[in-house]
């Protein structure tokens, strides 16, 4: 072979090699970008959907329309991520739920009709703050959306950034398309409706339906067989009568879920005075495992500093009624990823003496460096004396504690009450009918505090037991689905820069055509290298050749 046609050989074989190269990178990078398969390598999978999102596509009966309403220009960083999350979020949706998800992206800053439909849909202006190295910047925008599914909607106005996207996607989907909507009783004393006052409880409700239940409220004197209900949440019951206690009683043995949130001390907040008590919702506690003590616990280890009027003016000092809890059962659903809970003016919860057939945990506990108050009370901080070192009465107490299983009645040495039917009219309930021993998925959950679930705390830094709450309501009613998105927080989106257009054009060129062209080089290299070690050999050896 002469040595024009090993030049054409070996040249032609490496142009047909980088032809071939470049039209299977081509190949692979157009599948790539249609394809469904996408690789979560983030720690924590972000951007993985979860098991409790993926059920619900799958069993949703008809079609549901998500449409966005984004300002699509001149955003910052975090609200250009939020965006494209949103964005990709979407279409995994859509994949998922074979079809049925559809959705639109709306620009209003392009349309004043768009703007216009945001608006009477409910989503709502937000203030988009741009910083550069010279200058701050300030306008307003939308970043909302709204979920439809037939005649009902859900508009999220506002993307909170505190909460993961998929959480807020997916209870809008659930709540809209009634996929699954447990339905809770509450018990919960009301204020008196002719002055406007709606109690202290009315947040309760509100932050249970924002998540897709369907609240029932009850009257302690009037609750029925509660057979209509998936679980039950008394606050503050008082002293109920005893046809309440056994309604309540036998709605657990029937393997009912059963939330309690209670005080061992009845407290006047305008006159300063508790006094103990023994809350007589015990009475059928305490054969299940647990109860609640007349105390008052005093956390010093834990206390809130608040300030306080003094001989010397306004001194800062603990105030060790109110308390947060970071110590948390991890094993457990509810409190496994709630970082604790806010405690105020708390008693604490134990094992009661009855012992119990069931599964007893303890949720949550105070700092070791608590003590409390049994015979004589004192509500005023800056009148206690704190705890010296070594003193032998602190220690942690239960404050939250959990009990499952098959669970022992009072009425199974108690007579049941006469029971009101609801037309007025009163039966006695054959001792033959009384359940005496609770379904195995029977569940208890009790707090010694009241004032924890109180409006004005949970509208302030006692948000997380509003998250507290949804662990319990979520774990009781449909086995903790959605806790792992309640708790699934993005990364921060504040770190990375925002990516211009022209960027992402070179990018995708460095990508896509740049690695053919290194090979195309390195082809013409290795032609001219095999060129020059041929021209060696033939000094070498001679000029013949094939």
């Amino acid at each position: 072979m002469d040595k024009t046609s090993r030049t054409l050989k070996y040249g032609s074989s490496a142009i047909v090699g980088v032809i071939l190269l470049i039209v299977i990178l081509g190949a692979a990078n157009y599948l790539a970008g249609r394809s469904q398969v996408r690789w979560d390598l983030t720690r924590g999978k972000q951007f993985t959907i979860s098991a409790a999102t993926r059920d619900l596509l799958a069993r949703l009966p008809d079609d549901v329309t998500v449409t966005v309403y984004a300002t699509g220009r001149d955003t910052p960083s975090e609200w250009t991520e939020q965006r494209n999350q949103l964005r990709d979020l979407l279409m995994e949706y859509r994949i998922r739920s074979r079809g049925r998800v559809k959705y639109a992206f709306k620009d209003p800053s392009d349309d004043p009709a768009i703007e216009r439909e945001a608006e009477q849909a409910g989503v709502q202006r937000q203030i988009m703050a741009q910083q550069t190295a010279t200058e701050l910047s300030a306008r307003r925008g939308f970043l909302g959306f709204v979920v439809k599914h037939k005649a009902k909607s859900e508009t999220v106005p506002v993307i909170q950034p505190d909460y993961p996207l998929e959480y807020q996607l997916t209870t809008a989907i659930n709540k809209v398309a009634q996929v699954d909507i447990p339905k809770i009783g509450l018990v919960a004393p009301g204020g008196n409706p002719f002055m406007g006052d709606g109690g202290n409880f009315t947040l309760v409700p509100q932050i249970l339906e924002q998540e897709g239940y369907e609240v029932k409220n009850l009257e302690p004197s009037r609750l029925g067989d509660l057979n209509d209900i998936s679980m039950l949440m008394v606050f503050d019951p008082g002293e109920l009568s005893e046809e309440a206690l056994f309604r309540i009683d036998q709605f657990v043995m029937r393997g009912g879920k059963l939330f309690v949130a209670a005080s061992g001390v009845n407290i006047d907040l305008n006159t300063g005075r508790a006094t103990a008590r023994t809350p007589n919702i015990n009475s059928i506690l305490e054969p299940y495992g647990l109860k609640i003590n007349p105390d008052m616990l005093e956390d010093w280890g834990r206390g809130v500093q608040q300030l306080f009027a003094t001989m010397r003016g306004f001194v800062p000092l603990v105030n060790p009624f109110i308390a947060e809890v970071p110590d948390v059962d991890k094993q457990s659903p509810i409190t496994a990823n709630l970082g604790g809970i806010m405690l105020y003016f708390g008693s604490s919860v134990a094992a009661s003496d009855h012992g119990t057939s069931g599964t007893l945990t303890v949720l949550a506990r105070t700092s070791p460096n608590t003590r409390k108050q049994e015979s004589i009370f004192n509500l005023e901080p800056e009148r206690l004396d704190p705890p010296r070192r070594g003193d032998d009465s602190l220690r942690a107490f239960p404050v939250a504690m959990q009990v499952t299983g098959e669970l022992n009645s009072r009425f199974a040495t108690v007579d049941p009450p006469v029971l009101t039917n609801d037309d007025g009219s009163t039966r006695t309930v054959p001792v033959s009918e009384v359940r005496t021993k609770s379904d195995p998925k029977a569940s208890v959950v009790v707090v010694g505090s009241t004032f924890s679930f109180f409006n004005n705390v949970l509208g302030r830094q006692g948000q997380i037991n509003g998250v507290f709450l949804l662990n319990v309501a979520d774990v009781m009613t449909r086995g903790g689905e959605l806790i792992a998105l309640r708790s699934k927080f993005t990364e921060n989106p504040k770190l990375r820069p925002q990516i211009e257009r022209s960027e992402q054009v070179t990018a995708m060129f460095l990508v896509v055509a740049g690695v053919p062209i290194l090979l195309v080089l390195f082809g013409i290299a290795k032609f001219y290298m095999n060129r020059m070690k041929r021209r060696r050999y033939e000094i070498i050896y001679g000029g013949a050749g094939e």
